[in-house]
Parts: structure tokens; C-alpha cells; sequence
């Protein structure tokens, strides 16, 4: 059985610590722009600058959570091994 909140936390946690460091290294080096634009292109506030990486950071801390919560609510409610 999967612990939701502990579960969207850990979701959250590795969502925020990958685009922060995605964008970060775009932003100082260049590489990725486009693909990094195209993918924020589908967040709202988002854009690319260094206040839109602490605005796609905190989405992703959300949405993160989020996804995590529903994904161990769904395996503890159709697991039956548990």
C-alpha cells in the first residue's frame, strides 16, 4: 500500500529538482531553448526567462503532488494483492 502523501511529495520533489536544473542549464547555456519554450508553451504564466523557471518550478510542485496523490490512490484502491 503506497503512502499518497509521501508519494506526491516525492513526485513533487523530483518534478521541481528536474526543471530547475533543465532550465537553469538552458538559460546559462542556451541548449534547449526551443524544446524548453515548445514544452512551457502548454503551462500558463510560462515563459522563458529566469522568473519563468520559478513559475514552471512551482507548477510542476503542483502538479507534481497532484499526480503523485491520484497515481497511489488509484494503485491502493485496484491493488488487491495489498
Amino acid at each position: 500500500m503506497l503512502n499518497k502523501k509521501a508519494f506526491g511529495t516525492a513526485v513533487a520533489v523530483f518534478n521541481a529538482i528536474f526543471w530547475l536544473v533543465a532550465m537553469f542549464f538552458s538559460l546559462v547555456t542556451g541548449v534547449g531553448e526551443i524544446t524548453l519554450t515548445t514544452i512551457g508553451s502548454f503551462f500558463p504564466f510560462f515563459e522563458y526567462s529566469w522568473l519563468g523557471m520559478l513559475v514552471i518550478v512551482v507548477e510542476h510542485i503542483a502538479l507534481g503532488f497532484l499526480g503523485g496523490w491520484a497515481f497511489a490512490w488509484f494503485y491502493n484502491r485496484f491493488n488487491k494483492s495489498a
